[in-house]
């Protein structure tokens, strides 16, 4: 059974059945901290003067005659009897050290700081003088001197240690593999312990504060599954895009080469939306909410905010007319969604300009181009008119349109989703709003205007296909 002694103010380590050995019990403890020099052994920082330049070499020390261990210097030899000599004191040298304060130190200020530590450390005792504050502390025997109130002082310096020499002193405190050492615990074991139970706190806080969280989110669920799924629902016929005349319910068809009656598109104030919204997401395995980026260059964006405006139309079927400046719509990678009033999509269509690509395993199928231009584009979309019954159940109704511009990001890019977006809505307490519907034929050129803004006036032309 190990037991642990104090004399003076070294530290030695025996056992209950071996209180004679003396001399082989410390110098077993010795050995049992970690990669210490055994003491006579030459050091490669040992003074030249002790060679005497032209001397003979040294002799081989007397211990490798002898059984490893029992024999030492008369240097070594005077020099470590120091250590177990009665002291006039039972007070630790460093336990009146001012705790420091401030940030971390860099690896040669801790050095600095341990050097100091040790010397305090050793006393009045002699001390073979080492730059490095390893080769000081082994060269010296002072890991003997270390007992609680010494590592407590030396724990208050290691918050301010780098993580290497942190790691490096945990190790040789705890007589070189920490996981095995006998004897008290060394400071760095009792912090790790200190850190786990601090950890299995907040983990156990976290468990109770996710458990509420999950009652909160289950209850909302309850509920918002309960309205989706009732039968009958209540009326949102007033909020739903409904079309001022009733051909082309059906959405999307090709009017062919059937030349549809009616004039120029006009454009209703109440359905024109600026694509304004930047959504950004960096790459990365972190929780959504911290890769969320709320400001990002314009030149990373597919497009500038507040330059691509859209409205919704009649012709032949739902149509979304986006006007943007010259030359966007080759470029340009648009997304266009028709949805329910809780973002339920009803009809999703992508359409991809000749010099653009789209992100992979975007949603949606291949919009129709109703009218094409340099600076403006129609696609058309199914835009359901009235009652809708869904998959999952209950109904809805066609309440907004969501568009947008899409940014090609790669799987290995700094992006995981990048884009420029808005939505066309019918404006909450405003009057019966119906979608305006516009004539023409294959061929004819179209001038579309959906007013201005601060940022200028949204018109351009475009051709009819």
């Amino acid at each position: 059974m190990w037991t642990w002694e104090r004399t003076g103010r070294g530290t030695v380590c025996g056992t209950s059945h071996a209180s004679g050995a003396g001399a082989r019990a410390v110098a077993a403890a010795v050995r049992s901290l970690g990669d210490v020099p055994e003491p006579d052994e030459p050091t490669a920082e040992a003074p030249a003067a002790e060679s005497g330049g032209d001397a003979e070499p040294a002799p081989t020390p007397e211990r490798n005659r002898a059984e490893g261990g029992t024999e030492v210097s008369d240097e070594q030899r005077d020099r470590r009897t120091g250590f177990f000599r009665e002291g006039d004191t039972t007070t630790s040298p460093v336990a009146g050290l001012p705790t420091p304060t401030g940030g971390r130190w860099n690896e040669l200020e801790a050095d600095r700081q341990i050097r100091a530590f040790l010397t305090t450390l050793a006393g009045d005792r002699r001390l073979v003088h080492r730059m490095d504050p390893v080769e000081l502390l082994r060269e010296n025997d002072l890991l003997l001197l270390f007992g609680p109130e010494e590592e407590e002082a030396f724990a208050k310096l290691a918050l301010r240690f780098p993580d290497e020499t942190v790691a490096q002193w945990a190790t040789l405190l705890s007589g070189g593999d920490r996981s095995e050492a006998f004897g008290p615990r060394s400071r760095a074991e009792r912090r790790d312990e200190a850190i786990i139970a601090r950890d299995l706190t907040r983990g156990l806080r976290k468990r109770v504060a996710g458990t509420a969280l999950l009652l909160v989110v289950v209850a909302v669920g309850v509920l918002g599954g309960r309205s989706l799924l009732e039968t009958t629902p209540g009326d949102r016929t007033d909020r739903s895009l409904r079309f001022s005349t009733a051909q082309g319910q059906g959405g999307g068809e090709d009017p062919g080469d059937v030349r549809l009656l009616g004039g120029d598109p006009v454009a209703d104030p109440a359905l024109v939306a600026v694509a304004e919204t930047v959504v950004a997401v960096l790459r990365g395995d972190g929780p959504l909410e911290e890769r969320i980026m709320l400001s990002v260059p314009w030149a990373e964006l597919p497009i500038r905010p507040g330059t691509l405006a859209a409205t919704v139309f009649e012709h032949g079927g739902g149509q979304v007319a986006l006007v943007g400046p010259d030359g966007w719509v080759d470029r340009a990678c648009i997304r266009v969604s028709v949805v329910t009033g809780r973002f339920r999509p009803l009809d999703t269509v992508l359409h991809m300009g000749s010099d653009a690509t789209c992100p992979a395993g975007l949603v949606g199928r291949r919009a129709e181009v109703t009218c094409l231009g340099s600076a403006a584009l129609v696609l058309a979309i199914n835009i359901p008119q009235g009652e809708v019954s869904l998959i999952e159940g209950g109904t809805g109704w066609a309440e907004a349109v969501r568009f947008g511009v899409e940014s090609p990001v790669a799987p290995s890019g700094r992006w995981e989703t990048l884009a420029v977006r808005g939505m066309i809505a019918v404006p909450v307490g405003a009057e019966s709003v119906a979608v305006p519907s516009f004539g023409g034929g294959a061929g004819d050129e179209l001038a579309m205007d959906l007013g201005a803004d601060g940022r200028g006036r949204h018109q351009a032309t475009c051709t009819l296909s």
